[in-house]
């Protein structure tokens, strides 16, 4: 993770991280046209430490066609970087709004699961208006032994204007991921706002890439974790567990009983 002295971001440890959403899939991810462009993105994923990256399909009206073209973008993109000679593990996984869930077939939901691994699934929420079923939806996945991660909610407007709507989810066991991106402005002021929200109250299980931006991938993982040890005025392996310990557990289909991480007390801040 990182801290900042002076102007210059530099490490608080050496360790390796895994990033749970990066939109880097060549020909799948808007801002990732080609593979060249994706191997760039790879490059700024490594030069952060990053050394495995689950890169979602983003499902929309054809979710079996769209599973499809992002494993086989993931096999194009897995040999470029072999090639390039570039240590980077492509791990698979979907983002899935969440109107779609019940139209989801079992071997879809599967397929869709982060990491490939049987059980967490990554939800988008709509960008207007509160999806008045999700509970229900949740307990449902939940009886098939599935499990829910909130995609950056602070995205969305019904999280903006009340963000204690997330709270029901927490409590039924829903975890939830923001965007670097999101904490360095770079979607909006009120996606800024709501995610630093979010952090300060302790409704933040991991933190992701989410999608390339004009300061890219690598960048704003490194000032996120900088954000986030500020904010949280927290020792750098607490702040680690948000961006490797937490998504690797998720990658791998385990249990995740995040540690509940709200600002220290100002005298409580570590050396």
């Amino acid at each position: 993770m990182l801290a900042r002295r002076g102007d210059v971001v530099t490490p608080l440890v050496s360790r390796a991280v895994l990033d749970l959403n990066a939109h880097i899939l060549p020909g799948i991810h808007a801002d990732t046209p080609d593979v060249e462009t994706a191997i760039g993105w790879a490059r700024e994923l490594i030069n952060a430490g990053v050394t495995a990256a689950v890169t979602p399909a983003v499902l929309g009206p054809d979710p079996a066609r769209d599973l499809m073209d992002a494993a086989q973008a993931r096999t194009v993109l897995a040999d470029a970087l072999a090639d390039a000679d570039l240590a980077l593990e492509i791990l698979p996984g979907a983002v899935i709004p969440v109107d779609l869930l019940p139209t989801l077939t079992p071997d879809q939901l599967a397929d869709a699961t982060v990491g490939g691994a049987g059980h967490w699934l990554m939800v988008s929420l709509p960008g207007s208006g509160w999806p008045l079923g999700i509970a229900d939806l949740m307990r449902g996945l939940d009886m098939g032994g599935l499990g829910v991660v909130i995609a950056h909610p602070e995205q969305a407007e019904s999280v903006q204007l009340s963000p204690d709507r997330l709270r029901d989810l927490l409590g039924r066991g829903a975890l939830v991921q923001i965007s670097a991106g999101s904490l360095a402005g770079t979607h909006g002021p009120r996606a800024e706002r709501s995610a630093f929200d979010l952090l300060r109250n302790g409704m933040v299980t991991v933190v992701a890439s989410d999608a390339p931006s004009n300061a890219g991938h690598g960048r704003d993982l490194r000032a996120a974790a900088a954000t986030v040890a500020k904010v949280l005025r927290r020792p750098d392996g607490e702040v680690a567990w948000m961006f490797d310990d937490g998504p690797r557990a998720i990658a791998a289909g385990q249990p995740v009983r995040a540690p509940r991480m709200v600002p220290l007390p100002r005298e409580a801040r570590p050396a």
